[in-house]
C-alpha cells in the first residue's frame, strides 16, 4: 500500500461525492438543521443577554455594588452548542446516507470490478474511500460552521476569542459522531450485496443506538441501584463520615449509568460531551472531575468507528467481487 495510491482514490472518492446530487441535498438538509438549532441558540442567548443588561442595572443603582458580585457576560459558544446539538439529533442518518453505497453501490454498478482491475491494492481503495468520505463530512461541518458564524456576525453576534477553542472542540466532537455511523454505513456497505439492504440495516442499527440503548441502560441501570441512604439509620446526623460516604456512593451509580449509557449510544456520549465542554468553565470544576465525567464519551467515538472500520477493513479485503 503507497500514500500516494490511498490519496488517488480518496481524491476521486472526494470528487464524485461533492460533484453528485447527494452531496447537495445532504448540505442543504444539514444547514437546515444547523439554522433551526441556531435560532434556537440566538433566542437562549439573547434571553440570557436581556438577564445580564438587568443585573448590571440593578448594580448600577446601587453605590455601594462590590467588584466581585459583577454578573458574568453569557458566553456566544452557547449558540454553537444548541446547534450542535440540534444536529447530533438527525446528523447520523445524513452520515449513513454518506457511506451505504460506498462499496455495495459500486457492485451493483459493476464499477468496483473494473477499479480493481487497475494496478491498485484492495487496502488502497478501502482506506481511499473512507479518507474520502471523512473529508466530505469534514467539508460539510466546516461549512456549517462558517455559513452559522456569517449568520451570526449579522446579527452582530460576535465569538469572543476564548470561545473559539470551545467551537472549534464542539465541531470536531460533531466530526467523530458522523464518523462514527459513517464508519457503520461502510461496513454494512461491504457486507451487503445490495445498496438499499446497507441503507435499510445502517438505519435499523441507527435506530438501536439512538433509540433503544439508552432507553435500555437507563431503565435497567435504575432498577439495579441501590436504595437511597435513609438518615435515619445513621441516627439522622447527615454530616456523619458514614452517611456522606454513603450518599456520595449511591449518587456515584448515577455518574456509572451515565457513563454505560455513553458507551452504549454514540449521541447520549455526544450529547454528554459538548455538554461537558461547555459547562467545564462555569461549573469551576478541575480537569481531573471533567475528564472522569467525559471518558466514557471520548471512549465511545473513538472504539465506535475503529470498530467498523476495522470490520469493513477486513470485509473488504477478502469479498469475492465478480
Amino acid at each position: 500500500m503507497t500514500a500516494e495510491r490511498v490519496f488517488t482514490v480518496a481524491q476521486k472518492e472526494f470528487t464524485d461525492q461533492i460533484t453528485g446530487w447527494r452531496f447537495l441535498v445532504i448540505l442543504a438538509l444539514f444547514l437546515a438543521i444547523a439554522l433551526v438549532g441556531t435560532y434556537s441558540g440566538v433566542v437562549s442567548y439573547e434571553r440570557e443577554l436581556d438577564r445580564y443588561s438587568q443585573q448590571l442595572a440593578a448594580m448600577d443603582n446601587q453605590n455601594d455594588g462590590s467588584a466581585g458580585m459583577m454578573p458574568a457576560k453569557p458566553p456566544v459558544e452557547g449558540v454553537y452548542s444548541s446547534m450542535f446539538l440540534t444536529l447530533v439529533s438527525y446528523g447520523g442518518l445524513l452520515a449513513i446516507a454518506v457511506g451505504s453505497g460506498l462499496v455495495s453501490g459500486e457492485k451493483e454498478s459493476r464499477s468496483l470490478k473494473s477499479l480493481l482491475s487497475h494496478p491498485v491494492y484492495r487496502d488502497e481503495i478501502i482506506n481511499g474511500k473512507a479518507l474520502g468520505g471523512v473529508a466530505l463530512l469534514a467539508l460539510v461541518v466546516g461549512s456549517v460552521l462558517a455559513i452559522s458564524t456569517a449568520l451570526l456576525l449579522v446579527f452582530s453576534i460576535v465569538p469572543a476569542p476564548g470561545d473559539l477553542w470551545m467551537i472549534l472542540t464542539y465541531a470536531g466532537v460533531i466530526l467523530l459522531f458522523l464518523i462514527t455511523f459513517f464508519s457503520i454505513a461502510l461496513a454494512l456497505s461491504t457486507l451487503c450485496r445490495e445498496s438499499g439492504s446497507a441503507l435499510l440495516l445502517s438505519v435499523v442499527v441507527f435506530i438501536l443506538l439512538v433509540f433503544l440503548a439508552p432507553y435500555a441502560t437507563t431503565h435497567i441501570g435504575m432498577a439495579l441501584m441501590t436504595e437511597e441512604p435513609d438518615p435515619a439509620a445513621y441516627g439522622g446526623d447527615i454530616s456523619s463520615e458514614e452517611f456522606q460516604a454513603a450518599i456520595t456512593a449511591y449518587y456515584g451509580q448515577f455518574d456509572l449509568i451515565q457513563s454505560i449509557g455513553n458507551l452504549a449510544s454514540p449521541q447520549m456520549a455526544t450529547n454528554a460531551l459538548i455538554q461537558g465542554i461547555g459547562n467545564a468553565p462555569t461549573s469551576g470544576a478541575t480537569l481531573e472531575d471533567t475528564l472522569g465525567k467525559i471518558w466514557s464519551s471520548v471512549v465511545a467515538l473513538i472504539l465506535y468507528p475503529t470498530v467498523f472500520f476495522a470490520v469493513a477493513y477486513t470485509r473488504f479485503m477478502r469479498m469475492d467481487i465478480r
